[in-house]
């Protein structure tokens, strides 16, 4: 309905979710639905997550780069180093990984 570049934006295609490969989880409220930026949960995530190996896979600011809307519930494990070295840097995991190819 939205065309293909529009729902690239906000939905994987088959095969390509980060999901399918067991790193990322979407944290919903004991309601069921998906947490927002609001929420005091997103609060303690986005202050926290890094310290058990997560990050917030997209971000407002990033979505020029990930080329994915804000999803306030989508966390991606990368383990805690370099998660704690992506949350210091400020960068998204695009940036990130690509800054430490050039390294």
């Amino acid at each position: 309905e939205d065309g293909k570049a529009e729902a690239d934006t906000y939905s994987a295609r088959a095969g390509h979710s980060e999901h399918q490969t067991g790193l990322a989880i979407d944290i919903t409220k004991s309601s069921g639905s998906f947490i927002s930026n609001s929420d005091k949960e997103f609060t303690w995530l986005k202050n926290n997550s890094y310290k058990y190996g997560f990050i917030l896979r997209y971000t407002e600011e990033k979505q020029p780069i990930t080329g994915v809307i804000h999803e306030s519930w989508h966390w991606r494990f990368v383990g805690i180093n370099e998660a704690i070295k992506i949350k210091a840097s400020g960068l998204c995991l695009e940036e990130y990984l690509e800054n430490k190819g050039n390294n």
